[in-house]
């Protein structure tokens, strides 16, 4: 009998120190939501109290790289991203080897690593980015095996079954490199079931809505998750990070005016990174509003940017506000900046390079019409087309884009068959130019067709608009085609 007691203390006693070393306590929780505040000073001082007084909850160390991962995708120099590398190697020294029968141990690491790859292919170090993409992913599908049920695995076997859908081109080939098989559909589907199962636990809730939203912008499909933001719990919907993407996703589905009421809600004057994501988005909603103001937020950004990332973009959409402001020559200032200077690793980056190198002045009239379509601003869109009809060159550009626009104006009316002459007009117009606009046209007209459960035109216009795709700065089209007739 009283070896049997003392098997059963020694048991409990291992099962005490096997959860303490992972230890999702209160401390970790509050820092979670205080992650999602982006009160990142205060979430580190936290972790740091936890560690002092827990130095053996390596949950808190992982949760302390997450940190400082928030801060450094939001804004940061090739310093900081060196210090977090070093940072990285530094915890997994502490960590690697402690109580790896735990569940959280490869979880944790699988996490940490993908961190650390997806900011290394940012910075433009593809290929050790993607080693350690890799890395990350061995380790978490061995810990699928071992514990199939435990959450944080499902929510990163969601999240790579989607992100991996949706490499970049430049890296696309490292799927066939390395022989990584996913399906995109289940990734969504674990990632709600993974949600809905952790809903009420404080703090892991809000960072498990967190990755379904992140994976439909990463999809490109922002309006699957309007809903879904919408229908989140206070306490999640009202951190900094949460309204800041319920805002992000009003606009990506052209609801600017809904975007704005949301982002208005926000305190950016807290810290340093509140104010710099503030401006940008404040800056792009504003500038499709055609709002004197969003002059004062893009330049804000600017002025405060650290990394490399979004400045083409930013710096474009300042050219182009000078422009529809009827300063031409700061219009071309800030495209030569968009030449020289940032990266073009990321989609809105090669948009705006592939924007400054046409051929072809933009018409003002143009741009406010597109802007003002792409907000939902219809009376706005309707004056500036008015005005483009009244006095424009006669340059076949100019043409192509007016009936695209007028196209995606009637598309978005539901006037379907008139849309559909619009888009077909384009195609005629620029299919043999090296214009984004004929691809796009297929593309729409495929999505059309579809909606009219006409499928084999579908299938036809998505493959017209692989065929004319020529360039890829505006991926998206491509990306987008080949994904319809892969569902198709």
């Amino acid at each position: 009998m009283i070896k049997v007691i003392f098997s059963f203390l020694l048991l409990f006693s291992l099962t005490q120190k096997a959860v303490a070393v992972y230890d999702v306590n209160e401390n970790c929780k509050t820092a979670w939501m205080l992650v999602m505040d982006l009160k990142l000073d205060q979430a580190r001082k936290l972790l740091a109290s936890e560690i002092k007084s827990n130095p053996e909850n390596y949950y808190a160390y992982y949760l302390d790289q997450t940190c400082d991962l928030f801060g450094l995708l939001i804004n940061s120099s090739d310093a900081k991203y060196d210090a977090f590398v070093k940072n990285f190697d530094k915890k997994r020294d502490i960590m690697d080897g402690k109580d790896e029968s735990s569940p959280y141990y490869l979880s944790c690491y699988s996490e940490m690593e993908l961190q650390v790859a997806v900011l290394s292919i940012m910075r433009g170090a593809q290929w050790s980015g993607l080693k350690k993409g890799y890395s990350a992913y061995k380790k978490l599908y061995r810990n699928l095996d071992k514990f199939p049920e435990f959450k944080p695995n499902r929510m990163l076997d969601g999240f790579f079954n989607v992100g991996i859908s949706n490499i970049p081109p430049f890296v696309k080939w490292a799927i066939s490199v390395f022989g990584v098989t996913v399906d995109m559909d289940y990734g969504f589907k674990v990632l709600h079931e993974n949600y809905l199962a952790q809903k009420n636990i404080k703090g892991i809730n809000a960072e498990t809505a967190l990755y379904i939203i992140l994976a439909a912008k990463i999809n490109k499909t922002p309006e699957m998750v309007y809903e879904f933001t919408q229908s989140l719990d206070p306490d999640i919907s009202r951190t900094f990070i949460h309204t800041y993407f319920r805002a992000n996703i009003a606009y990506r589905t052209g609801r600017n005016e809904e975007a704005l009421e949301i982002l208005k809600q926000i305190d950016h004057n807290e810290n340093d990174f509140s104010d710099v994501i503030y401006s940008y988005l404040m800056g792009k909603i504003l500038l499709r509003k055609l709002d004197p103001k969003a002059g004062y937020y893009l330049a804000r950004y600017l002025s405060h940017l650290e990394k490399k990332e979004y400045l083409k973009e930013m710096n474009y959409n300042l050219a182009l506000f000078n422009l529809i402001n009827g300063n031409r020559q700061k219009y071309l200032t800030y495209c030569g900046i968009v030449k020289e200077k940032g990266m073009d690793l990321n989609e809105r980056d090669r948009e705006a390079l592939y924007d400054v190198r046409l051929d072809y002045p933009p018409d003002v009239n143009l741009v406010k019409a597109r802007l003002s379509l792409d907000g939902g601003y219809l009376d706005e869109f309707n004056n500036a087309m008015k005005s483009f009809e009244e006095n424009h060159e006669e340059i076949l550009a100019y043409e192509i884009e007016y009936h695209l626009l007028k196209a995606r104006y009637q598309a978005l009316r539901k006037i379907k068959l008139v849309a559909i002459s619009e888009f077909k007009k384009v195609i005629e117009l620029g299919e043999d130019k090296n214009y984004y606009f004929a691809s796009e046209a297929a593309l729409s007209l495929g999505n059309i067709y579809e909606n009219m459960g006409r499928i084999s035109l579908a299938k036809e216009y998505y493959e017209k608009s692989l065929k004319l795709y020529k360039n890829d700065y505006y991926e998206y089209i491509e990306d987008k085609a080949r994904k319809a007739l892969n569902r198709l």
